[in-house]
């Protein structure tokens, strides 16, 4: 009986590695933690940092920052100056992908669809081939 070994492409440097819970080679999972420590390290100290302000004195990106807060490795609740940034406006979020504003305009839109849509169907006439 052979067991597998489970490996896969490190999504950040594409090494090879065994597949693991946090799915990241061990050197990109020990820049991850180093990162983070950091990162907190420098939150602790002042809380209400904004993102380029924590990117500063962390000496991290601010999309490093966003991809660890998109990643659940930053939480927002804690801090309450840390945002997102909305996937189509790029505007601060500080829940879900989206902003409220871009949230509710996609929800207009789909509404007018669907109307569009019944409305269409309201004016099918279905007829019966007969011969």
């Amino acid at each position: 009986m052979s067991k597998e070994l489970n490996i896969a492409h490190c999504p950040e440097c594409g090494n090879v590695f065994q597949k693991n819970l946090r799915n990241l080679c061990a050197s990109c999972t020990a820049s991850e933690d180093r990162e983070i420590e950091a990162i907190e390290k420098a939150l602790w100290r002042d809380r209400y940092l904004a993102n380029d302000q924590l990117g500063e004195k962390a000496a991290v990106s601010v999309q490093r920052i966003r991809a660890l807060i998109r990643k659940g490795r930053l939480k927002l609740y804690e801090y309450p100056n840390l945002a997102d940034a909305c996937d189509l406006c790029a505007e601060p979020t500080r829940q879900g992908k989206l902003c409220a504003s871009c949230l509710n305009r996609l929800k207009g839109e789909i509404e007018q669809d669907r109307e569009k849509q019944k409305a269409k169907r309201e004016h099918v006439f279905l007829s019966k081939n007969r011969r």
